[in-house]
């Protein structure tokens, strides 16, 4: 299994209401949702983290399919008010700068 090494938790930023209008400001209007276990690998099962890859726009090839939420979506919004110690969640800072 690949390990989640480029979303890991070193570039992350905490995820709440702010952060979600910060991304709109900057002009992105998707996030990636990537689930992480606690060594890394990528698991939607049971993850221990959820991290948010922030996108301008959803990619066309097929084999780049995955899980993806409108950063105006209700459910961004309920998660980010509501305290959420499991499954963490954070926003990959690497790719937004």
């Amino acid at each position: 299994m690949r390990k989640g090494i480029a979303e890991s938790m070193a570039g992350t930023v905490p995820f709440n209401i702010e952060a979600l209008d910060n991304l709109q400001n900057k002009g992105y209007k998707f996030v990636q949702i990537k689930g992480l276990t606690v060594d890394k690998h990528y698991d939607y099962i049971e993850p221990s983290c959820l991290v948010l890859v922030p996108l301008i726009e959803l990619p066309v090839e097929q084999f780049r399919k995955d899980i993806y939420e409108p950063i105006k979506s209700e459910l961004l919004y309920k998660w980010a008010a509501e305290v959420n110690e499991h499954p963490q969640i954070v926003i990959a800072s690497n790719l937004y700068k």
